[in-house]
């Protein structure tokens, strides 16, 4: 993923990670995802916060069904899957990492100045969790984490993350995860494919009919919320304080 400021995501980038992912999914002698960001301090923001201001109907089905549809594609893959983490995963970003089977993340991105963060902001912006990404938070966890973090809208450092479950294992350099991940894929790999792929798809198959069965009643849920008044309230307020944060940055330095 590259895709400057803070690898946020429209419909083209979208529609360019698909088709990344489409690699894997045809290529029979790909065995493995590491699904990472090129982006200094950034796995992923999520999606372009101004995309969902004012948008039509329309505009949001595009967009919100072809994020799902990669969701559900990197959650289905019968080969092992690893998210790269390399400072914050939010929103989206945090729900492509938690389609993989493995998450690691370092504890601080190195050109970072702050810690990063990981989670699902949905409701810090006025939107509610999909039901399919809150049982997905939920699997990971436990009910009353995720009832305590995914209600405010919570973000957690790495440290935090991997004490409840949703990250697996924390690093102290990129250098070092990515040293992990292709030690741990090896080992992954060293195993009769067919095998390995039917017992990936078998361990995942209730929640992807979950997935699938809630699938329009999501579609209908998500956009009542994000059209209503509050919620279009709350996302011309973050673009304001956003716009701030910039406007409010000495000349100069790094917006």
């Amino acid at each position: 993923m590259n895709n400057p400021r803070a690898n946020t995501f429209d419909y083209n980038s979208l529609y360019a990670l698909g088709a990344a992912v489409s690699i894997v999914e045809t290529k029979t002698d790909v065995r493995g995802l590491v699904l990472q960001s090129a982006v200094d301090g950034f796995f992923s923001g999520g999606f372009r916060l101004p995309i969902f201001h004012q948008i039509t109907h329309a505009e949001f089905m595009r967009l919100w069904v072809l994020g799902k549809s990669i969701f559900r594609r990197i959650h289905a893959l019968p080969v092992p899957s690893v998210a790269a983490i390399d400072g914050h995963a939010l929103g989206l970003g945090c729900a492509l990492a938690l389609a993989c089977q493995f998450r690691f993340m370092v504890h601080r991105a190195e050109s970072a100045k702050r810690t990063g963060l990981f989670g699902l902001n949905e409701v810090a912006v006025g939107l509610p969790v999909p039901e399919w990404l809150a049982a997905r938070f939920r699997d990971l966890t436990t009910p009353r984490a995720a009832e305590d973090l995914l209600a405010i809208g919570a973000t957690l450092p790495a440290d935090r993350a991997c004490k409840i479950g949703i990250i697996d294992r924390v690093f102290g350099s990129a250098d070092d995860m990515h040293g992990s991940i292709l030690a741990d894929l090896e080992k992954r790999v060293a195993v009769p494919k067919e095998a390995q792929a039917q017992t990936i798809s078998l361990l995942r198959r209730d929640y992807l009919d979950y997935f699938d069965a809630c699938y329009e009643r999501d579609n209908e849920q998500i956009w009542t919320a994000l059209s209503s008044q509050s919620t279009q309230e709350a996302v011309a307020s973050a673009l304001a304080k956003l716009k701030a944060k910039r406007e409010s940055k000495p000349s100069g330095e790094t917006k």
